[in-house]
């Protein structure tokens, strides 16, 4: 997979923020859903559909996290 100069920078600015990879993961998938002028929509709803795999998997790995930790 080609990365563009656009998107090898906006890896580095996720990167140099040190967001949380689900909040990245998000960000990618509503970006990539919404950008239909430089990726085919075939090709977009297949990106989409196993980004959203892989984020409902962390989603719910941490709002387990969340349940087991003691409230302050």
């Amino acid at each position: 997979m080609d990365i563009t100069p656009q998107e090898e920078s906006m890896i580095k600015a996720f990167r140099e923020t040190n967001l949380p990879p689900l909040f990245v993961l998000i960000r990618v998938k509503n970006d990539l859903a919404n950008d239909v002028v430089n990726i085919d929509e075939s090709k977009r709803a297949e990106i989409v559909k196993s980004l959203e795999n892989y984020i409902s998997t962390l989603w719910k790995d941490y709002h387990e996290g969340k349940k087991s930790q003691p409230s302050a």
